[in-house]
């Protein structure tokens, strides 16, 4: 890094995890008290034609950040799924940025939890937002492994946020 910053030497850690994510890193991850922290070295593939981060960019960054947050306070074998993300960019990261999301629980009960944060450059807020995450039924992802299901036991894996059934707007499912 020309900049000289180094991110291991500020207490953050290589994150782990594979598929959709893989292709938007490389992801570093700390926690600092009730609140999870995911942050990205912006390079040049995720700018857009401006020379900009892409929104699309922060917006998975910000969806992962608010799914590893309730996956900690939900256990890593829930089922869970974004079921809304409502989100606003406030103003453009460049290559070379570290973005940093912070994302913390701001209520939750059986069902559902709802989560608040933002994603900042320098201490400087550049996208704030909310999400709202579904709790599958328990027991879901037990019987997905137990079926054989690909990546059933890593967490945000391919399949991993698929609640085993679907609720229609009409009640059915």
């Amino acid at each position: 890094d020309p900049s000289g910053f180094d991110p291991a030497a500020e207490g953050w850690h290589p994150e782990p995890y594979g598929d959709f994510v893989a292709h938007i890193g490389p992801l570093w991850r700390r926690t600092d008290g009730a609140e999870e922290q995911i942050a990205l070295r912006v390079a040049p593939q995720h700018l857009d034609r401006g020379g900009a981060v892409a929104a699309g960019l922060l917006l998975a960054l910000f969806d992962h950040a608010v799914g590893v947050a309730s996956y900690r306070v939900a256990g890593e074998q829930a089922m869970l799924a974004t079921i809304q993300l409502n989100c606003q960019v406030l103003r453009q990261a460049g290559c070379g940025d570290f973005v940093v999301c912070r994302v913390a629980v701001a209520g939750m009960d059986t069902t559902e939890i709802v989560l608040t944060g933002d994603c900042r450059v320098d201490g400087a807020p550049i996208l704030i937002g909310s999400g709202i995450i579904k709790r599958g039924r328990a027991g879901a992802r037990e019987r997905k492994a137990a079926a054989g299901g690909a990546d059933a036991g890593v967490p945000g894996a391919a399949g991993a946020a698929v609640p085993e059934r679907i609720i229609r707007s009409d009640g059915t499912g």
